[in-house]
């Protein structure tokens, strides 16, 4: 396999956004870009310089839409997965990513994917122990599949295997079904709140419908794309005062992985 670095990691990414993009324009599915990816476009007009991934939103009804129609056509050079599409697949949102890349992320097992995507639903939301109930969820899916390595001290070692042997009688598979059921509990334009139940901050992330009713237009990389008109009290809950770099310690990657492009 061969390493891909970081510039050509981007250069995929963007390219997997601008195909989202052309999708959802051509069946009239509503997007908007998310959490770094929105902060980045607004505060840096791309990429957030110690960023390296894309995150956009769709509400439940054009996310469902959008997973049932793109991969009908097998012969697109990308494709999206889900836990329904794919048991092995262990995160509570869709990934499109490209064939013929793969991505060894070093502290969990390996879900069939190569460099993606994410997409995040937005559900309605009544009450707050939805959001409370799938925090827990996506902390024990993260749990199972976390695996053993060298950078954990011997007592996170011990911790973590205690944890997985109490979760050990709820696959994988079963959290992720019993919390889609609890995000999907209310029907999106029937609730006056929406949460992104598949962020580990869910509990931080219910806002006001109208924060996504209207949508403006954000510059990232040099292109423009959709984004919630009231970006500006999605980022502020978000991050709080977000135009403000936070110390330099924290500029660093939350993420542990390597992508590769595969032999042909």
């Amino acid at each position: 396999m061969q390493p891909i670095g970081l510039d050509e990691l981007k250069k995929i990414q963007t390219e997997i956004l601008d195909e989202v993009v052309a999708f959802c324009e051509a069946h009239g599915i509503r997007y908007y870009l998310a959490y770094g990816t929105l902060l980045g476009a607004v505060r840096h007009k791309g990429y957030i310089p110690w960023d390296d991934d894309i995150d956009i939103h769709m509400p439940r009804p054009d996310y469902e839409r959008f997973i049932e129609l793109y991969n009908k056509e097998q012969e697109r050079e990308y494709a999206v997965v889900t836990h329904e599409l794919d048991r092995r697949y262990h995160v509570p949102f869709a990934k499109i990513y490209r064939k013929g890349t793969v991505v060894n992320e070093f502290f969990y097992k390996q879900s069939v994917f190569g460099v993606y995507v994410d997409i995040f639903p937005l559900d309605g939301i009544r009450h707050k122990w939805q959001a409370y109930i799938c925090g827990q969820c996506i902390r024990f899916m993260y749990i199972k599949t976390m695996i053993f390595c060298d950078r954990q001290t011997l007592a996170r070692k011990a911790r973590l295997a205690l944890t997985k042997l109490i979760l050990l009688p709820f696959s994988c598979h079963c959290i992720l079904k019993t919390m889609k059921r609890i995000a999907t509990r209310y029907r999106y334009a029937e609730c006056e709140k929406v949460c992104s139940f598949g962020s580990r901050t869910a509990m931080r992330e219910i806002l006001p419908r109208e924060v996504f009713d209207g949508q403006t237009t954000v510059t990232f990389e040099d292109k423009e794309y959709n984004a919630p008109e009231g970006y500006d009290r999605y980022l502020t809950q978000k991050y709080g005062n977000y135009m403000q770099l936070p110390p330099p310690e924290q500029r660093v990657s939350s993420h542990d992985s390597q992508a590769y492009k595969l032999q042909e």
